[in-house]
């Protein structure tokens, strides 16, 4: 094994989780949750699709009885903050003391940035984007835009898809006017209890699964290729990466295959723990702006992003895809190529123009690179002006 320790210090972040159950169902689970905790009122947010087209929702909520005292699914894509004020104000006259959130990345973006609002009793949108956390001077961590310690209420969390949005303290909902993110971090903004059941995620669409894994691929990608990586976060990224490229084949032929999505979920967890001690390339921030620019699915353009940062790092990243490949024993092909067979084989998009977005589109979007605080400062092969990020932009399509 390469030596993955240099002279500086490190710091490795928990993002405020305390229970994590794999291959679990969620209705044995609960009750020790509940127990633990001694939580009496939950507040569900979930997707349309789940609560209109499985019985998911209907399920839990005869499950939990008197202690369900709210249902939302008007999430939205990219969980539009008038989603999320609505939400809240729902959990708020619910006087909810848990919220739990059974879905996907917009699903668990909107349920954290409830938890904002209601520690910090904000319920308008003027007011909530005076909280968005902004990037410390040297980069070395955020500066919160919160006033609350602590937060008042916190999550549990049934993920359904494979993005690790479950392992942050992030949300980033989308302003409706401007169509740009906001940048929220709820203190302890995590999960508290994450339920990985693979029943439940056997229900989510194979074309979502797929994509939203790749995303999560994409963040154990930039997790082993920062700029200023952590060990123990490049042993769990490389662990991410080889399972995700070794059994999501597997996943898509068949949903029910229990070891494939254990694996797959352990890959997302793996993920998680590491992304949030190291800061992230490219393609994880771009993601950002393609998503709601182009009207594009976050995991959709974490597909094609993926692929062309590959790409720009041939030659830049020899060791941390050299570390990759060695897991996979596929030492003798470049790692863009092993990620193109992949996602040929899981039948995702290789190129913008399999995203229908247009070189115009394009030349427009990459301006607004330059202006986030950090998607061209912590890249391994430079990405410094307007003309670089075009060209790795190029490269997908």
């Amino acid at each position: 094994m390469n030596n993955l320790v240099d002279d500086r210090h490190y710091r490795f972040h928990y993002a405020g989780y305390e229970d994590v159950y794999h291959n679990a169902k969620v209705t044995e689970v609960l009750p020790n949750v509940f127990e633990k905790w001694g939580y009496q009122r939950v507040f569900i947010v979930c997707s349309k699709s789940l609560n209109n087209k499985t019985s998911v929702i209907r399920d839990l909520e005869d499950f939990l009885g008197d202690r369900c005292v709210g249902v939302t699914d008007k999430i939205g894509e990219h969980a539009p903050i008038g989603n999320v004020l609505a939400a809240a104000k729902a959990a708020r006259d619910a006087k909810a003391d848990v919220i739990m959130g059974v879905g996907g990345g917009s699903v668990i973006d909107l349920g954290r940035a409830v938890q904002l609002c209601i520690s910090e009793n904000v319920y308008d949108k003027e007011t909530l984007l005076t909280k968005q956390a902004v990037v410390k001077p040297d980069f070395s961590g955020l500066v919160y835009g919160t006033e609350k310690t602590y937060s008042t209420i916190r999550m549990i969390i049934v993920p359904t898809t494979m993005a690790t949005a479950e392992w942050t303290s992030g949300s980033t909902p989308v302003d409706e006017d401007t169509h740009l993110k906001a940048r929220l971090h709820a203190r302890q903004g995590a999960a508290q209890t994450i339920i990985y059941d693979p029943d439940i995620v056997a229900q989510t669409p194979v074309s979502l699964l797929m994509s939203t894994a790749i995303r999560g691929l994409d963040h154990s990608i930039n997790t082993r290729c920062a700029v200023k990586p952590h060990p123990i976060a490049s042993v769990l990224a490389e662990q991410a990466i080889s399972r995700f490229i070794q059994f999501l084949p597997r996943l898509k032929k068949d949903t029910s295959d229990r070891e494939a999505m254990t694996n797959c979920q352990i890959a997302a967890s793996c993920c998680g723990m590491a992304q949030m001690s190291v800061i992230h390339g490219f393609s994880h921030w771009m993601v950002h702006i393609v998503g709601p620019y182009a009207a594009v699915g976050h995991s959709d353009a974490a597909c094609v992003l993926m692929l062309a940062q590959a790409k720009w790092l041939e030659g830049y990243a020899d060791e941390q895809h050299g570390a990759v490949k060695r897991l996979l024993g596929r030492e003798n092909e470049p790692f863009h190529a092993i990620l193109e067979e992949l996602l040929n084989e899981l039948e995702m998009p290789t190129s913008f123009k399999d995203l229908g977005v247009t070189s115009e589109k394009l030349d427009e979007m990459a301006p607004l690179a330059l202006d986030h605080p950090l998607l061209t400062k912590f890249n391994l092969r430079p990405i410094t002006t307007v003309e670089d990020v075009r060209a790795v932009l190029a490269l997908g399509e």
